[in-house]
């Protein structure tokens, strides 16, 4: 009797137990999605590039890879745009004074307004050109870039769009400036990004007048693009797009052995009347995605940072080092 008295109560004590035990919480799906963007436009949108910035030079060295694309509105014009500038991979990194970058199996190093270019086996000291007298391209000076945007007025800092994506599998906030009229033509100016190339920023020579005379400055739009990691607030990527229209590339007409090349003014202002209104553009990687004008030319240009704090600088000996003057 006392066996069956236990285990019948026993057999009752189960079900307490399983009504006592603590439940386990699933999570929601709000605390599962990411934090919200922050909105164009708001303070908080503007100190997120400000304290990415900072970090970068906080952090003095990195490795970067930069991709320039020369959109010329007059090349664009002459066959059909083949001869349309072609993407310009450099690979790079810098350390306080130092930037060093490889183009095309070119190697060279540039400190302190110097630059050095590997010839053979040798460093020798050049001004802009690399082994085989080949221009050295337009190469990044993170610092520097990092002080123009600093500088640039508080309304030119303004953040206009906002977006999310991914860069190297880490999830990234997408903000976006545009510079306009003089704050873009100063941008241009201090030289952080690869200059527009119109084809027509030269100071043009006038020598049956004894003199020169300096074209009128293009009209620049340039958007800036920051991708920020959502995470720790690193800048993982930067984006410029410049848009530079100048009315003299739209007049260009080059002959050729079928009629000239360009289109006719007449049949260009037909398609003008007959093209349908657009709404505002959609935009991918921080940029508007927009087709340029027949006399407007495109620079875009975009660096891709790693190493970030990490980065050792190549090895210099002691000619080296007192050619670029750095320790």
């Amino acid at each position: 009797m006392l066996r069956n008295a236990l285990l019948v109560a026993a057999c009752a004590a189960v079900p307490l137990f399983a009504q006592e035990a603590p439940e386990v919480e699933k999570p929601s799906a709000e605390a599962e999605a990411p934090p919200a963007l922050p909105q164009a436009g708001s303070e908080e949108a503007r100190k997120m590039v400000e304290q990415a910035l900072a970090k970068m030079t906080a952090y003095a060295r990195g490795t970067f890879s930069t991709t320039e694309n020369q959109d010329s509105a007059m090349m664009r014009q002459v066959a059909g745009g083949m001869l349309a500038g072609q993407d310009v991979d450099v690979d790079g990194g810098w350390h306080r004074d130092l930037v060093w970058g490889s183009w095309d199996g070119r190697e060279f190093r540039r400190g302190n307004g110097r630059m050095l270019a590997k010839v053979g086996e040798d460093w020798r000291l050049r001004r802009d050109k690399l082994a085989g007298g080949v221009p050295a391209p337009f190469t990044l000076d993170p610092d520097y870039l990092f002080a123009a945007v600093a500088q640039l007025p508080e309304n030119a800092r303004r953040i206009v769009h906002v977006d999310e994506g991914k860069v190297a599998g880490r999830r990234v906030v997408i903000l976006s400036m545009q510079l306009e009229g003089d704050d873009a033509l100063e941008f241009s100016d201090c030289g952080a990004v690869p200059d527009a190339g119109g084809g027509f920023g030269q100071v043009l020579m006038l020598g049956g007048l004894g003199g020169m005379m300096e074209p009128p400055r293009p009209e620049l739009t340039t958007y800036l693009a920051f991708h920020v990691d959502a995470e720790n607030g690193d800048l993982l990527r930067f984006g410029s797009r410049t848009y530079s229209v100048d009315e003299m590339a739209g007049q260009i007409q080059i002959a050729g052995a079928g009629g000239a090349f360009g289109g006719d003014d007449e049949e260009e202002e037909e398609e003008e009347e007959e093209a349908e209104p657009q709404g505002p553009p959609k935009w991918k990687r921080g940029f508007p995605q927009k087709k340029p004008a027949d006399d407007e030319s495109v620079t875009t240009f975009r660096v891709t940072f790693k190493n970030l704090g990490l980065a050792e600088a190549p090895a210099l000996d002691a000619a080296q080092k007192q050619l670029l003057r750095v320790r």
